[in-house]
């Protein structure tokens, strides 16, 4: 592979010839070697220190989807199983994530619970008429008011768990 900085094809210095391609040593992210370490930022989800802040999102959700299935598969909306399971994972992402991505998880519990509440209205019952952007907008706005305060405590505990890491981290030498 060839770009605007490389030297031409078959030269690495002028005047030198490279060596041909069978005898070049087989470039790592190619073969065998750590396939993580091309992936682009952000897509690492966990590594030996904890949590990326994509993780700490990842475990919010898939714990808040976990709670929402529940509770959409056995009644109207979103209701006890969702909030645990909601507060928990908003908790746990701030417990486990990186210190340098403690802010991530303060602001992370309102955004996932809008998408949260988008997906258990699209997949529960929904008594709207109208269009489907009107339902999903009217019943975001319902969840909002009916589960603040959830989202209050899960945005709360995110605090004060990201607080307390943040201040013994920086009583550490």
């Amino acid at each position: 592979m060839s770009s605007w900085t490389s030297p031409p094809p078959g030269r690495d210095e002028p005047g030198r010839r490279a060596p041909a391609p069978s005898a070049r040593q087989p470039e790592p992210h190619l073969h065998g070697g750590d396939h993580h370490a091309h992936l682009p930022a952000g897509a690492h989800i966990a590594d030996r220190r904890g949590l990326t802040a994509t993780g700490a999102v990842t475990i919010a959700l898939a714990l808040g989807v976990a709670g929402a299935a529940i509770d959409v598969n056995t009644g109207r909306g979103l209701r006890a199983t969702f909030a645990i399971c909601f507060v928990l994972g908003s908790a746990l992402a701030a417990l486990l994530v990186h210190r340098e991505d403690l802010k991530a998880t303060v602001v992370m519990p309102p955004l996932t619970y809008c998408v949260l509440a988008l997906v258990g209205a699209a997949l529960g019952h929904t008594q709207v008429a109208g269009s489907f952007v009107k339902a999903q907008g009217l019943e975001l706005v319902s969840a909002l008011i009916i589960g603040a305060p959830v989202l209050y405590v899960a945005t709360g505990s995110a605090f004060l768990i990201a607080l307390v890491r943040a201040f013994r981290g920086a009583r550490q030498p």
